[in-house]
């Protein structure tokens, strides 16, 4: 093969390492935000349970005054009781009396629902709760992950870095200066393998003339379709088409 043609497969392996690790640089931002938001939905649950169990103390806490207002009427009519003149009187004032009564019962049977509520908030609390502290947790141990996994494509992409100045200079200006506008134009692939007849990058078919001129890897040649530089490799033998041994 070429000299020229080795280098810059070096230098393509080496650009296309660089930009699939960059790829996954970019996507760890992403992964992050999507743990704070998963995060940010089991603390919203709890935060939304926890507030229906403080309206739900409130409540409570108001019909428990209405009841203590009722009772107290309660206590003033049965201290009335004794003051009483007529039937008329007596009358009205068991009227009052049972009206009263029936307040309380309502007001009581409220308390209940609101209690019996506020039973199943608190299950629902004690569970969203422990969701949000194993969602915390896996949360930290994946941004920690992807911590690690930043700084090890940062050290990898340091290290491609060199390798690629240390191939590049060892391309002919011309032929670098080439690859270099095919790589811009051509979404990080300036180099494709022809098989058969066809460019594996465009797959599109090569012109015979051009095919033998590929095939024998002696020259830089382009692709007339996506001009990506082109270069064959002779498929491998398979063991069918081994010669069988005595």
């Amino acid at each position: 093969m070429l000299p020229a043609l080795a280098s810059l497969l070096a230098l393509h392996s080496l650009d296309s390492a660089a930009a699939s690790e960059r790829k996954r640089l970019g996507e760890i931002p992403s992964a992050e935000t999507a743990l704070a938001e998963a995060v940010a939905a089991a603390r919203s649950v709890a935060d939304g349970l926890k507030a229906r169990l403080l309206d739900n103390n409130d409540k409570r806490r108001a019909l428990e005054k209405e009841v203590g207002v009722v009772d107290s009427h309660l206590a003033r009519f049965d201290n009335h009781k004794a003051a009483v003149k007529t039937n008329q009187e007596f009358t009205a004032l068991l009227h009052e009396i049972s009206v009263a009564k029936a307040d309380k019962d309502r007001l009581e049977e409220q308390q209940l629902v609101l209690m019996e509520e506020a039973d199943g908030i608190s299950a629902d609390l004690k569970t969203a709760e422990r969701a949000l502290a194993d969602e915390v947790k896996r949360a930290d141990a994946a941004r920690a992950q992807l911590d690690t996994e930043r700084q090890q494509i940062e050290a990898h992409l340091t290290r491609l870095t060199g390798e690629r100045s240390a191939a590049a200079a060892t391309v002919e200006p011309r032929t670098l200066a080439l690859y270099e506008q095919i790589l811009k134009g051509r979404k990080g692939v300036a180099v494709a393998r022809m098989t058969g007849e066809i460019c594996e990058a465009c797959h599109v078919r090569v012109r015979p003339h051009v095919t033998q001129q590929i095939r024998r890897n002696d020259s830089v040649v382009q692709c007339d379709n996506c001009q990506r530089i082109l270069y064959y490799e002779a498929p491998a033998a398979s063991p069918a088409s081994e010669p069988e041994r005595a």
